[in-house]
């Protein structure tokens, strides 16, 4: 991949350097423009409908339900320049430069307020050609290691497959690569790209591609509106909004219990805490937390017996503004939500100062046993669960528990942490993995939400 790059750096004449797609800058003319060819903007329109999910989310609309125009017109049949597009919920394409006929260099927008995070990514294309090759080339990732070096594949979803087989997203692509570009950053290092070719299914169609299973703001709403519709779920859980966040989005708050029982029973039950997506490049974490909710409220017994014996406070997205617009890791501050817990600002970081304070407020009603933190790994395999290792001396955390422990104490905590993750992976050895918990606090996550709670609260 590294000798294409340098092929393309010897011959600059032949590449075309053309910008077909700019998510924030209007195009230039004729792109666009009244070139006639109305027919061939109303289909490149079309392309920038609701990208689909399990639950298909909406696309962006302007106030007055137009959908945005093309970047680039189709001129032609004979044109199979393919047609960009991301100003939809959670899309975060930025360009999109065709160097060759059938190869383009993509760049991904940065967290909103940052300058980089560049890892998640989301658009759409159209205008496709059926088994011809196209190579797509995202040129600004910035981490140094990917499951993409593993052989991961990016997901694709064909709305004319989709239509055909009922088949949605699916991971595709051939010669997938992730390498060191020589593309120099500001902070003097270097960006990656993420190459891969793929051949569309089907002529005319409209493909999207994303990095990991999409699951929007507007998924969330739908989910919960369909639970509280469910006349059996809705009598198993409380929906309240927690806070609004900075766009003006309603943070969700869960609470999840067998309700209708006399006041001593409530009184005396557990608490446990759950919570996903503080990461918004992390749209597994949301699809775990859909699972979990199905369960909870579920007709199981199972559940049952949970919903008996505990409350639970859910929070299923900690990040709405994210997702919404497409960041991978911050807020419309341009601030990582799961590194200021220790002092989280209640106008600036409003989600994560009132899930505190709900914690805070819960401890002080009913023991709380357990906080769980949904999220996704760009680098890691598997299943598995971080904590926080109870463990006296130089390198125990101010604050923690342990200073209160000694001797066996001190093992019987340090078991404690290992009982939950022990417990899932008997339960399921095939789908969770015990060797790749952690338990170790490193210094860069001490505000975290795990280890904050787990310091101040003495939380599991």
């Amino acid at each position: 991949m590294m000798s294409h790059d340098a092929e393309r750096m010897a011959r600059p004449l032949e590449v075309r350097n053309r910008v077909v797609f700019d998510a924030l800058d209007p195009p230039p003319q004729p792109f666009g423009g009244d070139s006639g060819a109305a027919s061939s903007a109303a289909a490149a329109a079309a392309a920038v409908g609701p990208p689909p999910s399990q639950s298909a989310a909406s696309g962006v609309t302007y106030k007055d339900g137009t959908l945005p125009p093309p970047y680039y017109v189709v001129e032609g049949e004979t044109d199979e320049t393919l047609v960009f597009e991301s100003r939809f919920e959670s899309g975060n394409l930025r360009r999109a430069i065709q160097v060759y006929d059938h190869e383009y260099d993509l760049i991904l927008r940065p967290d909103i307020n940052t300058r980089g995070h560049t890892q998640w990514f989301y658009f759409s294309v159209s205008n496709t050609r059926k088994g011809v090759p196209y190579k797509l080339n995202i040129i600004n990732m910035v981490k140094s290691d990917s499951l993409f070096q593993a052989g991961m594949q990016p997901l694709v979803c064909s709305e004319k497959e989709a239509v055909a087989s009922g088949r949605m997203w699916l991971r595709n692509g051939i010669n997938t690569s992730y390498y060191q570009n020589n593309i120099k950053r500001k902070n003097g290092h270097y960006y990656y790209t993420f190459t891969c070719t793929y051949q569309f299914p089907h002529d005319h169609d409209t493909v999207y591609v994303a990095y990991c299973y999409p699951y929007t703001y507007s998924d969330l709403q739908r989910y919960l509106r369909a639970l509280e519709e469910d006349p059996k779920r809705r009598l198993r859980f409380r929906r309240r909004v927690l806070c609004q966040t900075l766009a003006g989005n309603n943070c969700d708050l869960l609470t999840i219990t067998s309700f209708g029982g006399d006041a001593e029973s409530l009184k005396h039950r557990r608490g446990v805490v759950v919570t996903g997506r503080v990461h918004p490049g992390e749209s597994n974490a949301s699809w775990m937390m859909k699972g979990a909710l199905d369960f909870l409220t579920g007709p199981s017994l199972d559940a049952k017996i949970l919903r008996d014996n505990f409350v639970f406070k859910v929070v299923p997205m900690l990040n709405p503004d994210g997702v919404i617009n497409g960041n991978y890791r911050c807020s419309l501050a341009g601030v990582d939500l799961n590194r200021i817990w220790h002092d989280p600002n209640k106008k600036l970081h409003p989600t994560i100062y009132h899930t505190k304070m709900m914690v805070r407020r819960l401890m002080e009603d009913r023991e709380v046993t357990m906080f769980c933190d949904f999220h996704g790994h760009s680098r890691k395999k598997n299943v598995f669960m971080y904590g926080c290792e109870r463990k006296s001396g130089k390198g125990a955390l101010s604050g923690a528990p342990i200073e209160r422990m000694t001797g066996s104490a001190v093992q019987g905590a340090r078991l404690l942490e290992r009982v939950f993750p022990c417990a899932l992976w008997h339960t399921a050895p095939d789908i969770f993995a015990f060797q790749d918990c952690n338990f170790k606090v490193q210094k860069a996550k001490e505000n975290t939400a795990r280890v904050v709670l787990w310091r101040e609260c003495a939380l599991v």
